[in-house]
């Protein structure tokens, strides 16, 4: 599967100053850091104002519907989710998290969102920002992993599994970086992802069982995955 297609600028326009208080930008027009098969390729999105992002933050996430964007077809989603850099030292945190896209390409529509590319330009007070855009997949979990329904306990490590075998591990692993769109999972937010990772893991999780030795299971991140957060097996024997 190759990388979708990156636009060469992306344009932003934001909610009013009377929908966002304390808001004085009405657009940003960005560059695209990804190559581009069309120098003319443009993305044309609103940010939605109802997004959930705190539009003070320095590093806002929001939902923005397109305008107008030569990425058609099943390839051209209808809504992104727009990750910023608002500080010129958190530009190459957002540059390194679009490189852990790039190297789980593969991945891009089935563990993790698809991604179009990392644009860059001037803010509001002169300073380089950067804007990450992938598709948009919902929501967080709302709830916390243990609770959460077998089926769905299984296809997040399923997902999780995916990225550890394309040699990476997470970081972050949280409820807020798991998303949820009719039944289907994405993992979001590599800001803290490590490269290298050489899992040899078998993927045979068998909940319900007993706790395995964690030697046996082959990856100690995922055993304690399994075990701490979604807690698959019976740790009332065992190690």
């Amino acid at each position: 599967m190759n990388d979708p297609i990156a636009a060469a600028t992306l344009r932003v326009f934001f909610p009013t100053t009377s929908q966002w208080p304390g808001w004085h930008v009405p657009e940003f027009s960005l560059t695209s850091l990804t190559p581009s098969h069309d120098s003319a390729q443009e993305i044309i999105v609103k940010v939605d104002p109802e997004s959930r992002s705190d539009y003070s933050s320095d590093s806002p996430v929001f939902r923005a519907l397109r305008l107008s964007s030569s990425i058609e077809g099943p390839e051209g989603p209808s809504i992104f989710a727009l990750k910023f850099a608002m500080r010129e030292d958190l530009v190459d945190g957002l540059e390194e998290e679009s490189r852990i896209y790039h190297h789980a390409q593969t991945l891009q529509g089935t563990a993790i969102p698809r991604c179009f590319g990392i644009y860059t330009g001037m803010g509001e007070q002169g300073q380089q920002i950067a804007c990450l855009v992938l598709e948009y997949w919902g929501e967080c979990l709302q709830q916390p992993f243990p609770v959460l329904p077998l089926d769905l306990k299984m296809q997040i490590l399923e997902r999780l599994s995916a990225i550890h075998r394309e040699g990476l591990l997470h970081g972050d692993f949280a409820e807020r970086n798991v998303l949820l769109h009719e039944g289907d999972v994405r993992i979001i937010d590599f800001d803290q992802t490590e490269s290298g990772h050489d899992c040899r893991c078998k993927m045979n999780f068998r909940p319900g069982e007993k706790l395995p030795d964690i030697e046996d299971f082959g990856c100690d991140q995922l055993w304690e995955v399994c075990r701490s957060y979604l807690r698959i097996w019976d740790t009332t024997t065992g190690v």
